[in-house]
């Protein structure tokens, strides 16, 4: 039996929003047709970038759409007060929410717990970009502090463990991961959210990597190639929420991996300040494997550190194939359990740009995917390998194609990040064991509640649930991903969501009449299984549907604003697992600092915004 201090830890929610990609469905469908998102950064998004003489075109970024709009009221915040928050800080409200919402956790069911936060960022942007027009409101300080992009989501939702931002350069996402795992196993809190976001806003930061020789002069991530001429900057938000393994499968949790191992190094004086070190990420992902008492046999996959850098990207996978042969038995070739018996090796930032602080917590969302869809999706842009990647790599290969993996040995995936200042994690995950879910005999109508903010989020919630239940998750060309059990859908709508004021009720017998009923929501239709909250003739409609007395008095409480006791429709004491269903469609507005009214601080200091 495990020892109690190497727990496994389950990922029970996961939030993914990168550019072109606004949610973990649409990451994965970016990443399954090997898209990529980089592009010349749009004029003025790089505020006071001093422009390299020796290139005439633009620097390239991949970045976010819209990352000025948020919706402030769903979070209770003031728009004044959304205006000057770092966008970070937003990036990350609504990643929690959407975390949170996958693993059918209402916010307000932890709102006073022990649950802890860990954020990375190495991005001070909007800060820098506020100092250089000497821009200063009431609201700069909570604004603009890195702490508060970690600080802010504990007191939002009233979470009260530990509250930490941390940087470790590009190690950050999977360090805030690793401090996690440790916290939780360690009893220090009950359940965790750690993740990070990265904004591109300012153009010192850029400058500075230019000269340092770390950008691709070319505009092109080239992953493991022998074109590859530095990375590309990227942007984003990723958040996962963690609990003890044992613990989330008692409660009812979806579980999407498990995290086996989790361990950070840093290479000392055997790398220099920004050099990377072979022996540091062997022992790195040995130290991981121990953890989980596995051997490196038994990995399928690694979602690589890989940046597209001549120097970086070749040391990762010469450690890789020395951990091997080291391991294999004697008379025996190294071995691995990937699809055709290898270790295959693919890297996110070939997709989306290399996202910095939030670059591990990319690759973790990435590799949380390829187990749900058991698929390893093509590292774009790779053509002729680098001369310094070892050309007997057996059994190690670079995902170049797409990869089903088929069912057989358990599949696991090894993440790698490596910090630019030389600090190294390593996270170990494999898929989710099978999941005890209890049968419920069910006897009369379904209540199927959806509740948004605004009219707009909820006909577009309804239409994304109407989609989900009808077919499932979207996958050209990969594995299918069937429907989630519908008394699962119920259930999780029930008690797993925020109950806001826009309601719907739908009445419905299984998933065909929900889908007519929800589709019908969404088009702002009357259907006779839809009651609405905002709709006079749905009481009639109720009074047609012949419930019983107390399921028509608590539907009708429930479409007047009340909080109502689900439980009590449901038989017995075993309840559905709840289940990861479609994100909140957020309702976004255009909250800027030049939007909120006369700068504050230096006169004559004009629109924040170019």
């Amino acid at each position: 039996m495990t020892s109690h201090s190497l727990a496994p830890v389950a990922v029970i929610g996961m939030a993914a929003r990168a550019p072109r990609a606004d949610g973990a469905e649409a990451f994965w469908r970016l990443l399954r047709t090997g898209g990529q998102t980089m592009h010349p950064a749009p004029p003025g998004r790089l505020y006071d970038y001093v422009a390299d003489p020796a290139r005439a075109a633009a620097p390239v970024l991949s970045c976010l759409e819209n990352l000025d709009r948020f919706e402030p009221a769903l979070f209770g915040i003031a728009p004044h007060m959304a205006a000057w928050m770092d966008p970070q800080q937003r990036l990350m409200l609504e990643a929690v929410w959407h975390t949170l919402e996958s693993a059918g956790i209402c916010p307000g069911s932890i709102a006073g717990q022990e649950v802890a936060v860990f954020i990375s960022t190495t991005s001070a942007d909007m800060r820098d970009r506020m100092t250089g027009r000497h821009a200063i409101d009431r609201c700069s300080a909570v604004g603009l502090l890195l702490t508060f992009v970690s600080n802010r989501i504990s007191q939002q939702f009233d979470l009260r463990g530990p509250s930490i931002t941390l940087d470790t350069a590009c190690a950050g996402g999977l360090t805030a991961i690793s401090q996690a795992v440790s916290g939780l196993r360690a009893h220090e809190f009950r359940m965790a959210l750690a993740g990070g976001p990265n904004v591109l806003m300012h153009g010192h930061m850029h400058a500075v990597m230019r000269a340092a020789g770390a950008l691709s002069r070319s505009g092109v991530v080239s992953c493991f190639s022998e074109s590859a001429d530095g990375y590309v900057r990227g942007e984003g938000a990723f958040c996962f929420a963690l609990k003890l393994l044992d613990k989330a499968i008692t409660d009812g949790d979806p579980v999407l991996a498990v995290i086996r191992g989790a361990v950070l190094n840093h290479d000392g004086r055997r790398g220099g300040l920004t050099r990377p070190d072979p022996d540091s990420q062997v022992e790195l992902v040995r130290r991981t494997l121990a953890q989980a008492d596995l051997e490196p046999s038994a990995l399928g996959y690694i979602e690589a550190h890989a940046a597209g850098t001549s120097k970086g990207d070749p040391v990762e996978v010469q450690a890789l194939v020395r951990l091997l042969r080291e391991s294999a038995q004697p008379g025996t070739g190294a071995t691995a359990s990937g699809p055709q018996g290898r270790l295959w090796m693919g890297s996110v930032k070939a997709n989306i740009g290399h996202l910095e602080g939030s670059s591990g917590a990319a690759g973790l969302a990435k590799a949380i995917l390829v187990l749900r869809h058991r698929t390893i999706p093509l590292t774009p842009g790779v053509a002729t390998l680098h001369p310094d990647i070892p050309v007997d790599r057996h059994p190690i290969d670079i995902a170049r194609t797409s990869l089903p993996w088929p069912d057989g040995s358990t599949r696991r995936i090894g993440i790698n990040a490596f910090g630019f200042g030389g600090a190294n994690a390593h996270v170990l995950i494999e898929e989710p064991p099978p999941l005890p879910s209890p049968s419920i005999t069910w006897h009369g109508p379904y209540l199927v509640p959806i509740s948004t903010r605004t009219a707009w989020s909820l006909h577009r919630l309804a239409a994304a649930l109407a989609d989900l239940v009808c077919q499932g998750s979207s996958d050209p060309g990969g594995v299918e991903v069937p429907p989630p059990e519908f008394a699962s859908v119920v259930w999780t709508l029930q008690i797993g969501r925020a109950q806001l004021p826009r309601r719907a009720l739908l009445v419905v017998h299984g998933p065909t009449q929900f889908v007519e009923a929800a589709k019908a929501v969404s088009e702002n239709e009357p259907h006779p299984l839809s009651l609405l909250s905002t709709d006079a003739a749905s009481r009639a409609r109720l009074e047609n549907l012949a419930l019983d007395a107390g399921t028509a008095a608590l539907a009708s409480r429930w479409l007047a604003g009340e909080t109502v006791d689900w439980n009590s429709l449901w038989p017995g004491t075993d309840r559905p697992r709840r289940t990861t269903l479609v994100p909140y469609p957020f309702d976004r507005r255009r909250c800027w600092p030049e939007e909120a009214g006369r700068l504050h601080g230096h006169e004559g200091a004009g629109p924040i915004l170019r």
